[in-house]
């Protein structure tokens, strides 16, 4: 097994720097960082997680529970989690908790089992007793969404200015009636963006709006769509999420409705699939790489030893006007 010392002797630095250079160290030049890392790569080199951790103290793990991993846009964010903590010597376990309460608690309790040093943590509507009483064990910052009686960290999105945006875009262009498929009510992100849409389309003018709290899945916009299309359809859809979207697009074209022709339909999520349906669709950005970097820093502080109050985070949502919402023909 290749050790520091023979890529140190073949490079002909000191132990020091090579050790440095591989843990990223800003004190190091990049460019010999990159000359270590080369050599590593060539000699072989593996670094020793379980050595690194005994020296640390720590486990070098971190849990990582997201809403349900057929989201895509969990699967992104868990994506760049693993790609952020693993640059600083740490790796990912990461569990599913199928926007379930209790399925999500047995594997936050799992975790904890392997000793994890800190979570991160997406709640699946409203937090079990145990979970609660969970993640008090061990640093935990909640992402997207809020955790309900828990004093945390939490970083999340201000989605406000662009729910604004697509309100006065949907009046704009004519729309008198709105369908909005939020998430579950025992979700923060639900809940709150159904009251906030409902409050700028007012705001904007427009009254005929209905609104259906629905599962973050495929499945939930398929029957919200039925349950929309039991009453007279409306100008536009709004969904509540890239999944809520793909199950309302699904349902619409099975009954012979074409999205962006025949109604409007906007969604929260950038995905890229949303740009290549025909036509693109309208959307608003919740910036999922700010999201999970900022997640990271504050849990890595907290696993440092960073007291203090629960902080509170967000990143700004940017409003994606695509041919999904066009002009209503007068």
């Amino acid at each position: 097994m290749t050790t520091i010392r023979q890529i140190a002797e073949k490079l002909g630095v000191n132990v020091s720097t090579v050790s440095r250079s591989l843990n990223d160290s800003p004190t190091i030049p990049e460019s010999t960082k990159e000359r270590v890392r080369q050599m590593a790569d060539q000699l072989g080199y593996r670094k020793d997680v379980r050595a690194a951790s005994m020296r640390a103290g720590k486990s070098l793990l971190i849990g990582v529970v997201v809403g349900d991993i057929v989201n895509p846009f969990f699967a992104e964010l868990a994506d760049r989690i693993e790609r952020q903590t693993r640059a600083k010597g740490y790796q990912i376990m990461l569990g599913n908790g199928g926007e379930e309460p209790h399925a999500q608690t047995d594997v936050v309790a799992t975790m904890l089992s392997q000793n994890i040093d800190g979570l991160l943590l997406t709640p699946a509507g409203k937090p079990t007793s145990k979970l609660l009483s969970y993640i008090q064990e061990v640093p935990t910052v909640a992402v997207d969404r809020k955790i309900a009686g828990a004093e945390i960290d939490s970083v999340g999105c201000d989605f406000s200015q662009a729910v604004a945006q697509l309100a006065a875009h949907f009046a704009g262009n004519g729309y008198k009636s709105v369908a909005v498929l939020s998430g579950p009510e025992s979700t923060s992100t639900g809940d709150l963006r159904q009251k906030m849409l409902r409050a700028a389309l007012a705001d904007a003018g427009i009254t005929e709006v209905q609104a259906y709290s629905t599962p973050f899945q495929e499945a939930g916009g398929d029957v919200a769509i039925k349950q929309v299309l039991a009453k007279k359809a409306p100008d536009a859809l709004v969904c509540a999420s890239g999944v809520i979207n793909l199950g309302a697009m699904l349902a619409l074209k099975a009954n012979g409705i074409r999205p962006g022709v025949d109604i409007g339909i906007a969604t929260f999520d950038r995905l890229n699939w949303l740009e290549a349906m025909t036509p693109p669709v309208t959307m608003i950005d919740t910036d999922i790489t700010e999201m999970a970097d900022l997640a990271v820093t504050l849990l890595l502080e907290r696993i440092a030893g960073k007291s203090g109050k629960p902080v509170e985070k967000n990143t700004t949502a940017k409003l994606l006007v695509r041919d999904s919402t066009p002009k209503l023909a007068k």
